[in-house]
């Protein structure tokens, strides 16, 4: 009876193990939207997946106007470009969320994955061939899959509403598998071979699970009748799985390890004899005909395997001496641990209860520490590397010899729309790469942000204005004539459907291309000023909401603590008297300001140069908003494509060299050297290098009459 109840619980417990960590897993992958949206947008990154999906819009744009076939080649090749890049991941992740809710959602619905607006995408990459991207129609729309109304459209709906009920047991699976093997381990007289053996079935389960995930793609390849969709399947397969393969050869090592204490307390395995083994299997003849014949198969086997993929043979290879060697050495630091022969005589001198527990407990110490570790491990997320940046070193413009400096002879590197960023979700038309906690980092200190009221609707916000305020007059030159008919269409599919409470939002233009909540981005700026106590921010509101909501928006988030109280004209405090202060954050609206005493019209502080132009050689530093009265002095630094600049304009005029030019003209034509440089795509070119070379050299200085 005891062997049975050994035999049952270890069996269950090993398969309630494995399916815990699945399920965990599986839950996030398949269940949650957005860790789907997430994974799918992340397959764009596969070669197999981008290929398909390239295919499909080349066929939808050359559909849409038949006279692109006879330039396809040169859409295909833009398209390529357009199916890796951040944009357009997030417009495929959004798609993706929107139909995973429609599915759990909503019974009998068609659930499509479309991709609408990409013509607009891609005419922005066609920018340097304007007569095709002329030809490109702006309402192209592809269909890169989707479930229709049947029996599969039921059984998807299904599938997803009790996996996401069962995803919640996880966990509880996960424990009850750990308790019985834990119970095995105590019921059982010969503990030590008890987990043996069950290091043996986790880690053989573990290594064929793991071979299954690498074969599964294959598979999932030959599923669909069209070669190109399977390989694009199996493109999508091997981005799900990979957080799968990173669990499973985690438990696959707990396993290693259970079987290197097992080993090292039984003192059962000589390495000699394994050495004397292997030579055997491999050079030796066995006498048993069966036997012969199985080596034989196996040896012309792996002979195959290593002509035909001898990377992955020596890769599998590779890994396999890997283990074994981690296993040799946990067997001899378990030994460390417990001597063998102290156990010996611990089970011979075991006559009552609480010694046999005692003799016991190391055994099952080893089991819990395992299952422990390998619980919380499991429940790690996968974090997706579509959004994935990593911080950069600090680069500081709060350095000692500028604490003396006043703040209007200070150099400030400035994004253009920092809020409009690649790694923002959702949003279509971006004038940076990452967002605003991510600028911080990399040394940007002036942030120009646009605030305007939203109200969320599912996915997405819809502007809160008045339609006579949605006028093309205003937004064409923001956003140009594409980027406000992308916006309206958004918002004409938003009209209908049933929104949320009114906020404020950063936002350019319109919120239908591209929204985040103003609070949480102000808690990362004082969150940033908290972590680094030396360092000054300016930010500059392009506003279109009350005053009064603003300043509610800073006390929500803490950051008004730290905003600057002082007077905002000559003679400016020193940077060593703001951080003295505790006001350490500048802030000015373009608007209206009135009522709020820190908040400061930022025409009455600054003057300015124009803002937009079509090419580097319309930059002009002429008087602009402020006329020349104010202390500070912004040249906005960047060439103007609605809906968004490029990336590779950037490069070009971000560079040191062109820099340089720009405010030794301003010295000469303003008498002032520029305290905030405003430029898109900071990290493309030379900008925050360039303002710290400034700043070594004395900053803005004295404004020259």
């Amino acid at each position: 009876m005891r062997s049975v109840i050994v035999g049952i619980c270890a069996t269950i417990g090993v398969l309630l193990l494995l399916t815990g960590t699945t399920i965990s897993l599986g839950t996030r992958a398949i269940f949650d939207d957005e860790f789907f949206a997430d994974r799918l947008a992340d397959s764009l990154s596969d070669k197999r997946t981008a290929s398909y999906v390239t295919s499909k819009l080349t066929d939808a744009t050359t559909e849409a106007n038949t006279d692109l076939i006879l330039v396809r080649p040169l859409i295909q090749t833009a398209t390529e470009a357009v199916v890796t890049s951040a944009p357009f991941k997030s417009v495929v992740r959004q798609g993706a969320k929107r139909s995973h809710q429609l599915l759990a959602t909503k019974s009998g619905q068609d659930v499509l994955l479309s991709v609408s607006d990409f013509g607009l995408i891609l005419k922005d990459a066609l920018a340097d061939r304007p007569e095709l991207a002329a030809m490109i129609p702006q309402d192209a729309v592809a269909v890169l899959g989707g479930l229709q109304q049947g029996p599969v459209l039921e059984i998807s709906q299904q599938a997803l509403h009790y996996g996401q009920k069962f995803g919640r047991w996880s966990r509880i699976i996960f424990l009850a598998g750990a308790l019985l093997l834990i119970i095995s381990v105590l019921v059982s007289e010969q503990q030590e071979l008890v987990l043996l053996r069950v290091g043996i079935s986790i880690t053989a389960v573990a290594v064929i699970t793991f071979v299954g995930f690498k074969l599964g793609a294959g598979v999932v390849a030959r599923i669909p009748d069209d070669p190109a969709l399977g390989q694009a399947l199996a493109g999508v397969w091997s981005t799900f799985v990979a957080g799968f393969r990173a669990r499973i050869l985690l438990l696959g090592s707990m396993g290693v390890l259970m079987m290197a204490a097992a080993t090292a307390f039984l003192e059962v395995m000589n390495l000699e004899s394994v050495g004397n083994m292997a030579r055997r299997v491999l050079v030796d003849s066995p006498k048993n005909r069966w036997l012969r014949l199985a080596r034989g198969s196996f040896l012309v086997l792996f002979g195959v395997a290593t002509v035909m993929e001898p990377t992955q043979v020596i890769r599998w290879t590779v890994g396999i001496a890997g283990g074994f060697i981690c296993f040799i050495g946990l067997r001899e630091l378990s030994r460390l641990a417990v001597d063998p022969a102290v156990r010996q005589q611990q089970r011979a001198a075991a006559e009552n209860k609480q010694s046999v527990f005692l003799h016991r407990l190391p055994v099952v110490l080893v089991v819990a520490m395992v299952l422990v570790v390998t619980f919380f491990l499991a429940q790690n997320p996968e974090p997706s590397t579509t959004a994935a940046f990593v911080d950069s070193e600090l680069v500081s413009s709060g350095q000692s010899y500028l604490q003396d400096q006043p703040l209007n002879e200070v150099v400030f590197a400035c994004t253009h729309n920092a809020m409009g960023a690649a790694d923002v979700e959702g949003w279509l038309f971006p004038n940076q790469q990452v967002s605003v906690r991510f600028q911080l980092q990399d040394g940007i200190r002036a942030l120009m942000l646009d605030v305007l009221p939203g109200i969320p609707v599912g996915n997405a916000v819809q502007t809160d204005l008045a339609e006579g305020e949605i006028s093309r007059e205003k937004l064409e030159p923001i956003l140009g004539t594409e980027g406000l008919d992308a916006a309206l269409r958004i918002r004409e599919r938003l009209a209908s459907d049933e929104g949320g409470e009114s906020d404020l939002y950063l936002c350019h233009g319109l919120c239908e291309l591209g929204a985040q909540l103003l609070v949480p981005v102000l808690i990362d700026i004082r969150d940033f000023l908290l972590s680094n106590p030396q360092e000054i921010i300016i930010i500059i509101i392009e506003d279109s909401v009350q005053p009064e909501a603003i300043a509610q928006a800073f006390e929500e988030s803490g950051l008004l603590e730290l905003v600057w109280q002082g007077p905002v004209s000559l003679p400016w405090p020193t940077l060593g008297e703001m951080v003295a202060s505790g006001g350490r954050v500048l802030v000015m609206g373009e608007k209206n300001t009135e009522g709020v005493p820190w908040y400061h019209l930022a025409w009455d502080v600054c003057q300015e140069t124009p803002y937009h132009f079509s090419s580097p050689e319309d930059f002009s530093n002429a008087p602009n908003r402020g006329g020349t009265a104010g202390s500070f002095l912004l040249m906005n630094h960047w060439v103007t494509t609605p809906p968004t600049s490029r990336p590779s304009d950037a490069a070009l005029v971000n560079t040191r060299e062109v820099l340089s030019k720009r405010v030794e003209q301003c010295r000469s034509e303003r008498g002032m050297t520029p305290n905030i440089i405003a430029v898109d795509f900071y990290r493309e070119g030379d900008l925050v290098e360039f303002v710290a070379e400034l700043n070594s050299k004395g900053g803005a200085g004295p404004r020259r009459q």
